[in-house]
């Protein structure tokens, strides 16, 4: 590799790394999380982050069980035939999602209880 080759790569490292930070202080917040649930584009539910509990949300479609446990919240059990968001990994941070395409729900991470 020529040396301005080299230059070029870490520069283009260096400014990912520095959008990747400015990303995360700029959605850095103090205010309290919480989990809405909407179905349809419809909210079915608001739940506080810092509270453990678990939801089941039923319909004529199917069920999904949404646990909520030490500041995440993840999908346990569903009875869609794909079972992608129970694969989703545990959410914590605005914007984050799960969403469950069969039944038409969706869990996303909010600041406060709106």
């Amino acid at each position: 590799m020529k040396k301005n080759e080299i230059i070029i790569i870490v520069g283009l490292l260096a400014v990912s790394l520095i959008g990747i930070a400015a990303f995360y202080l700029i959605n850095k917040t103090d205010s309290p999380l919480s989990v809405r649930v909407t179905r349809q584009g419809e909210v079915i539910g608001i739940f506080p982050l810092s509270e453990d509990r678990t939801e089941i949300f039923t319909d004529a479609t199917g069920f999904n069980t949404l646990e909520i446990s030490d500041g995440t919240a993840k999908m346990v059990e569903a009875d869609c035939p794909d079972h992608i968001c129970v694969k989703t990994y545990p959410i914590s941070s605005p914007g984050e999602t799960i969403v469950c395409l069969p039944h038409k729900l969706v869990v996303e991470v909010i600041t406060g209880d709106s």
